[in-house]
């Protein structure tokens, strides 16, 4: 603890991160709960990505935007998640849409265990040339 709701977090590695649980206003690092979101996105990107290039995608720019909504009472667990992917160029908005299908239906780790909790996710996708 390093002061009254923060704290750091140290990987096996000896990397740092704040977690901090005041509101937002005056919270200088990281919620638990954002970084449950940060994680799913993080790795449904890397997912992507890695799918889209095998597949000889000309890939520019990846983006990925997540929401969440919790419950209203405790375990106040995330409910629901929107995903929104938006991927800048030549791509196969179909392959596109195959890769993160499998990204959140058998690799990405992070997303299905909140979908294992009782997470409904929805996902668009935004293809840009």
């Amino acid at each position: 603890m390093i002061g009254r709701d923060i704290f750091l977090a140290k990987s096996e590695d000896g990397r740092l991160l704040l977690i901090d649980s005041r509101s937002p206003e005056g919270r200088h690092g990281f919620s638990p709960m954002e970084l449950l979101l940060i994680a799913a996105a993080g790795c449904t990107a890397i997912d992507v990505s890695r799918l889209l290039g095998r597949m000889k995608q000309s890939v520019e720019g990846l983006e990925v935007e997540i929401k969440g909504e919790r419950r209203e009472d405790y375990p106040r667990i995330y409910r629901r998640m929107e995903i929104v992917y938006r991927v800048k160029g030549d791509v196969d908005p179909d392959r596109v849409r195959g890769t993160v299908e499998l990204s959140l239906g058998k690799y990405c780790s992070a997303s299905i265990t909140l979908k294992r909790a009782g997470a409904e996710v929805d996902y668009r996708i935004e293809v840009e040339p």
